[in-house]
């Protein structure tokens, strides 16, 4: 309730004394119904859903102010959670796996920093047909020696099938937002995670300072704590000012910063699943957005 001196013209008497509490504004509320009508699901999976549902429930139930300036309208809530929808696979993935089972789907995420022969060498190859061919190229083995060099070579395949994801994630992201180069490792350490993907040493930095949370020492705390993948989001949202784009009703921007960056907004760069996007935020705002900004 505004008081006296603040752009209001109601006599003193109509407010309570200064030392009665003044009820905070409510937050659009989250219902688990209506997280299923986004996601189109009858029931909540266990795991990570489960908890991703049971954090957004609890902040806005909450009010918790880290939240609050994106639950108190519709139209943000609607926009936010859209995203956070397609960014985390309707709210069941919460890190970056780096597997991708085809040459254009690679390049279409991250062709800007891989060379095609890059690509092809990331990508994922059958157990079968990886062992079949290093069985031909040793031959046939009969002494001890020569089964032992096959079990060796056989197993070294299959580590460097199993590093091919972190490499992968060493490469497209060495030297970028605050990562070492290719042998840091900082790639994978600090790969997408949370319900907007935190991305870089720098970004996982910044964003623990401003939430008081050890992230750059321990970033895997931004998938497996689903309130912190929540926090990490409403940071990400509130730092560049995603509520002035929701505002608007522009989906367009607000999926620019999310996936290519908050420099990226109003340029012409496309999204990764805009559409995917744009339809998502339809449907959020049919369950959220009649609720006016409060």
């Amino acid at each position: 309730m505004p008081r006296p001196g603040l752009g209001c013209h109601l006599p003193i008497s109509c407010f309570p004394p200064a030392d009665t509490p003044v009820p905070q504004l409510a937050d659009v509320p989250i219902t688990e119904e209506d997280l299923l009508l986004l996601v189109g699901q009858g029931k909540t999976l266990p795991g990570t859903q489960r908890r991703v549902f049971d954090a957004l429930v609890a902040a806005s139930k909450s009010g918790a102010l880290w939240f609050h300036e994106i639950s108190r309208s519709g139209l943000r809530l609607s926009h936010f959670l859209a995203q956070c929808c397609i960014e985390s696979s309707s709210f069941q993935k919460l890190d970056e796996g780096f597997v991708f089972n085809s040459l254009a789907g690679l390049l279409a995420t991250h062709g800007k920093y891989l060379t095609e022969e890059q690509a092809k060498s990331f990508l994922p190859e059958d157990r079968k047909t990886r062992h079949d061919a290093i069985t031909l190229k040793l031959g046939e083995a009969k002494t001890p020696e020569e089964k032992k060099a096959l079990e060796t070579a056989l197993a070294d395949s299959d580590a460097a099938e199993k590093r091919k994801p972190q490499e992968l994630a060493n490469t497209v992201y060495a030297n970028r937002n605050g990562n070492g180069g290719v042998d840091s490792g900082d790639g994978w350490t600090y790969r997408g995670r949370g319900l907007i993907q935190l991305t870089g040493r720098g970004n996982y930095r910044e964003a623990g300072k401003a939430l008081d949370l050890p992230l750059e020492a321990q970033p895997q705390l931004v998938s497996k704590d689903a309130e912190i993948a929540l926090k990490t989001a409403s940071w990400f949202w509130t730092r560049h000012k995603l509520n002035d784009h929701a505002d608007v009703d522009d989906a367009l921007k607000v999926s620019q910063a999310i996936n290519l960056g908050p420099n990226a907004v109003g340029g012409k760069g496309k999204p990764n699943h805009l559409k995917e996007r744009q339809e998502k935020t339809e449907a959020a705002k049919t369950i959220w957005g009649d609720w006016a900004l409060r």
